[in-house]
């Protein structure tokens, strides 16, 4: 007979697992999950987007690589027993079906599922080369001193896509392929000044710092062939963080397209950093300061969390530091 009552439903019940009943605990932790995703096809050869590749069917076919994709998207509490692809026009059907339990204290079952995939038509890049040519510009934007983060991507994206809106119809070339490597975004183009005309233009939008370099490829008629490559370091760092160069720390008071401003944490020292300056020396974000103010002696930050004794610090606006086991306040 049941002996206790599940404090989530209220239902008696024999056992309960990690604090509710079986049914409880299943609602709240499914022996299958399935994170979204669609299937991206090349429109023009049929190469499927896999892993961060494109892989055409040949050695493996089609279905398999469509299965890979779901397996890649699935958490199972246990074994898949099959897998069924239906694709169809612009949907791929997957039916799932298996066996698990999603925890040692509930007995396994079987269990099935239905996914719809939507198949989103792109241009691989060879494809994109054998349409618009072969690559002859390369940009690669990175993060600098820390990687990019989604935000950095989305905001990049957007930058993107208006130099694209600006550059219409001024025959600068066009882009062969645009994808994510690591924590980095790489772009091809068919024509050196349209990566070039990028490279420029995002660092005139937002604070940052390029190098670029030019390789002869040979001639053609009259005219050098050239390929051109840029690397753009996107400033990471902002306004409060605490940053390690050399020996020195600093606080950041404020990040803009003419440089860095910093504040020497130890000397009290105000500088302005060119980018092309703070890309040059190793540089490591080692915490964030807490904004306040000092008054009477005491440091309050803007929320009244903090509250400690500011020596002798003038009244005014400031920021609350530690590095290891030692406290500053930093005058701003």
């Amino acid at each position: 007979m049941p002996t206790v009552v599940c404090p989530i439903c209220g239902r008696p019940t024999d056992r309960l697992v990690e604090g509710m009943c079986e049914s409880c605990y299943l609602e709240r932790h499914p022996v299958l999950e399935i994170k979204r995703f669609n299937v991206v096809k090349c429109r023009y050869c049929g190469a499927l987007y896999v892993r961060g590749r494109w892989i055409r069917p040949g050695r493996e076919s089609e279905r398999a690589l469509l299965e890979r994709l779901l397996r890649d998207s699935v958490k199972a509490g246990g074994r898949l027993l099959s897998v069924d692809v239906e694709a169809s026009g612009d949907k791929v059907v997957y039916r799932i079906s298996g066996v698990g339990s999603p925890h040692e204290l509930i007995e396994p079952r079987r269990f099935s599922a239905q996914y719809i995939a939507d198949v989103v038509l792109d241009v691989c890049p060879d494809c994109r080369r054998n349409i618009w040519g072969s690559e002859r510009g390369l940009l690669r934007i990175k993060g600098f001193p820390d990687e990019l983060d989604d935000r950095d991507f989305v905001k990049i994206e957007s930058i993107l896509e208006h130099i694209a809106f600006e550059a219409r119809g001024k025959n600068l070339g066009s882009v062969i392929s645009v994808e994510r490597v690591g924590r980095s975004l790489e772009i091809s183009t068919t024509e050196p000044r349209l990566a070039r005309h990028m490279a420029h233009r995002i660092h005139e939008i937002v604070p940052s710092d390029y190098v670029e370099s030019y390789k002869k490829l040979g001639r053609r008629k009259d005219r050098e062939i050239y390929h051109y490559t840029a690397t753009v370091y996107i400033i990471t760092v902002k306004k409060g963080d605490v940053v390690k160069r050399g020996s020195s720390h600093y606080l950041v008071l404020d990040v803009g397209r003419d440089g860095v401003y910093v504040v020497d944490i130890s000397s009290g020292g105000r500088a302005r950093i060119p980018l092309h300056r703070f890309t040059e020396v190793k540089t490591e974000r080692i915490g964030t300061g807490v904004k306040g103010e000092v008054r009477g002696g005491v440091f309050a930050d803007t929320e009244g969390r903090i509250e400690v004794d500011a020596g002798g610090s003038r009244d005014g606006a400031a920021y609350y530091v530690e590095i290891g086991d030692r406290r500053y306040i930093v005058p701003i």
